[in-house]
């Protein structure tokens, strides 16, 4: 199989995968709880079509049109990010979270996204061309995606999450897709100038995008599960919870 023949199953695939997982998000309702990551999904599978047409028609404008998709997209990868922790945080019982736990999850996630973007930064001495910038923006969302996964793994118990909630799910198939981004664009990174480089680049590309689908397709199949009743935070979780939510008024 050439690269054609395999970027043509590859795509068929991709489209398939999406449009599935959007069908299970309407079917299961789950675009209620999880409005961000559904709008990415549907983000992604409008603009696979739109870039594919653009290639085609108005060659011109492709790195331009390439390079508004790919910023909104890390925009709302960001965001679902965001979303996860919001319900991760939120109570069992309650539609909000203390005014203080989001003030505080907003540094964090401030302070984590400026670390991953440095550590991104200095993973290379070359000068900052638009394959470098990619490469730095990519590399920190992923490193945000793995350190998403990793605090709520580390923190299930008292958070009163399994690994049959969906927030846990959708958590982990970011955290696979992340470890597959990082590992590619680091080879890719690498990579020298040779007449092989090009064959050897879109090789990498293609398993990237077969790691996505391995996400798309275990969320298409966790997400038909019906989620298992959440528990009740912790005692000790409960308590930090109240704590800053008590330091901010205090501070009002």
């Amino acid at each position: 199989m050439n690269f054609s023949d395999l970027d043509s199953v590859l795509g068929v695939l991709n489209a398939a995968a999406k449009i599935a997982l959007l069908a299970v998000l309407i079917w299961r309702r789950l675009y209620r709880p999880f409005p961000v990551f559904t709008a990415l999904i549907l983000w992604d599978t409008l603009t696979d079509p739109f870039l594919l047409w653009i290639i085609r028609a108005h060659n011109a404008l492709y790195a331009q049109s390439y390079f508004m998709v790919l910023s909104v997209d890390y925009l709302l990868e960001i965001a679902v990010l965001a979303e996860i922790a919001f319900s991760v945080l939120r109570p069992p019982k309650k539609k909000s979270l203390p005014k203080g736990v989001l003030y505080a999850l907003a540094v964090i996630v401030i302070a984590v996204g400026l670390a991953a973007f440095f550590f991104a930064t200095h993973a290379n001495a070359a000068t900052f061309t638009h394959p470098r910038t990619v490469f730095v923006v990519d590399s920190s969302v992923a490193i945000l995606r793995l350190v998403t996964f990793l605090a709520i793994a580390g923190f299930a118990q008292v958070l009163g999450l399994g690994w049959k909630h969906h927030v846990l799910q959708m958590a982990s198939g970011f955290a696979f897709y992340a470890a597959v981004d990082l590992i590619v664009t680091s080879l890719q990174n690498r990579l020298h100038a040779g007449p092989d480089y090009a064959a050897r680049y879109h090789s990498l590309s293609q398993f990237l995008l077969a790691g996505y689908l391995c996400s798309m397709y275990f969320w298409c199949f966790t997400f038909v599960q019906k989620e298992a009743p959440r528990k009740e935070f912790s005692p000790q979780m409960a308590q930090f919870l109240v704590s800053i939510s008590g330091g901010d008024k205090r501070q009002r």
